[in-house]
């Protein structure tokens, strides 16, 4: 009797594995639809920190270092203290070479006796004393001149040490006085740099146009829903927002369940669609008026108009206004409190 051999997974493990891996991107498609909805509808609930004062830090500790170095370099240092001998004590000049005297006594010798027979003994000894006496003098005199050369050089070894002493005592007052023009020149450009960013902050809560317009459509400008201010007026900002149409952003489907309690998705309704829509452009709109409080403190009011690009219909690529609204900084503030207390009441808040 033949017997047969399974290699490799079976059939039935093979549909489990392919079943369970549907199951698992069913839930990720879920996942993936819900958290596409809370964040359409939570945009208001990004915090943006509110515009302050800015305060710079006075100037940091000053390193001497790099003043002196240029004022030394200046001033010649390294090479008056090579010139004298390093310039960590006072340079001291070479001993002068001694004298050979008896080198110099045979010099003498030979010259006197050079045209002197040898038998001519007595000439012979009279040559050798008249040279002798002239070897000692000659040994005098370049001994002297060996020492005055030796005492110029000392002149001139004390003379570099001196100019080194004093260029370095100049140096180290010039350093003192550049330490403190360059201290005062940094605490000078600091207190420039601060006026300029009080008056900014001043107009600022003005809401001069000139700073406010600058400030919001820097803080509008990476939105979710783009937005730019078209005007700025007393204490009133008009700003204009470009929202999505339904069909780029609200899901064709939603997350729901089966009779049988099993998560799924389940195409939406047209009125389901318009109601999530109505959500995500509130929550947008708000954020928008949220930033726009926060970053520019002298607004009171912001009037807001939003317009959509048309994706399907008669009016394709037209633009369309959606949304008008007018909101103010105090109501605004009271209805935020109102909304975090009801929040806090609701059970698990």
């Amino acid at each position: 009797m033949r017997k047969s051999f399974s290699s490799g997974a079976s059939k039935g493990s093979i549909v489990a594995r392919e079943r369970r891996a549907k199951a698992a991107a069913r839930e990720a498609d879920i996942d993936r639809v819900a958290a596409l909805e809370r964040t359409l509808v939570s945009m208001h609930d990004t915090a943006f920190p509110e515009a302050e004062r800015t305060i710079l830090p006075p100037p940091g500790d000053l390193d001497p270092g790099p003043i002196q170095a240029a004022l030394e370099t200046a001033a010649g240092i390294a090479e008056l203290a090579a010139a004298a001998g390093g310039g960590e004590v006072p340079p001291v000049a070479a001993d002068p070479e001694p004298i050979d005297r008896y080198e110099l006594m045979r010099e003498h010798r030979r010259r006197a006796r050079a045209d002197i027979p040898f038998w001519s003994i007595r000439e012979q000894i009279a040559a050798a004393r008249a040279a002798d006496a002239k070897a000692e003098i000659a040994a005098e005199a370049e001994t002297k001149l060996r020492s005055e050369e030796c005492e110029r050089e000392q002149r001139r070894l004390d003379g570099l040490w001196s100019q080194l002493q004093t260029t370095r005592s100049r140096v180290a007052d010039e350093i003192v006085l550049a330490i403190a023009a360059e201290k005062k020149r940094r605490a000078e450009e600091r207190a420039s740099e601060q006026s300029a960013l009080d008056d900014e902050w001043r107009r600022l809560n003005a809401n001069d146009p000139a700073v406010t317009l600058g400030v919001l459509e820097q803080a509008l400008a990476d939105n979710e829903a783009p937005a730019t201010v078209v005007d700025c007026d007393g204490d009133r900002v008009m700003v204009a927002m470009q929202f999505a149409a339904p069909e780029e952003i609200i899901p064709e489907r939603k997350p729901a369940h089966t009779p049988t309690g099993k998560r799924t998705l389940k195409k939406r309704t047209k009125t389901e669609i318009n109601s999530l829509y109505l959500d995500a452009l509130g929550s947008n709109v708000l954020a928008t008026v949220k930033e726009a409080f926060a970053v520019a403190p002298g607004t009171e009011i912001i009037r807001v108009l939003v317009v959509r690009r048309e994706m399907d219909g008669t009016h394709t690529g037209e633009l369309t206004a959606i949304f008008a609204g007018e909101f103010d900084r105090a109501g605004y503030a009271r209805r935020k409190r109102s909304a975090s207390a009801r929040k806090g009441a609701e059970p698990g808040g």
